[in-house]
């Protein structure tokens, strides 16, 4: 046997088999550092959408106290009704802001997106009167 034949005894006997490990675990090493990824990019993009939602609300909120509540309170005006209708064009600024894609995303993230909006309304307001 020469040297050439014992090469390609070898290379059938221990490297074609090597191979098909070798693939399988670079298969799986792939799909985990895949699923790493997806799971990275799904922390960056909910935390940029929850940045986009508690920034909206707080601009929302300033700009019906600018534009309504501070109005009403000048004018002893600022009742309950006044309240209910301070918070639900705060509410509908907020909708209107958001892209359909941030309110889809967000829907899915935490589950019910209308009550973490509406309670963050109210947090903020609450946060504003101290």
């Amino acid at each position: 046997m020469n040297w050439m034949e014992l090469l390609q005894k070898i290379f059938e006997v221990c490297i074609i088999p090597l191979l098909g490990v070798l693939t399988s675990y670079l298969i799986v090493f792939i799909r985990k550092k895949t699923k790493e990824l997806q799971e990275t990019t799904d922390n960056e993009l909910y935390k940029k959408y929850m940045d986009l939602l508690s920034s909206t609300i707080i601009k929302c909120v300033t700009a019906t106290n600018q534009t309504y509540v501070e109005a009403l309170k000048n004018k002893n005006a600022f009742d309950e009704a006044a309240q209910k209708e301070a918070f639900d064009r705060t509410y509908k600024a907020v909708m209107a802001i958001l892209s359909q894609d941030a309110i889809e995303f967000l829907n899915s993230a935490v589950g019910d997106l209308d009550t973490l909006i509406k309670e963050t309304i109210e947090a903020q307001v609450n946060f504003n009167k101290k």
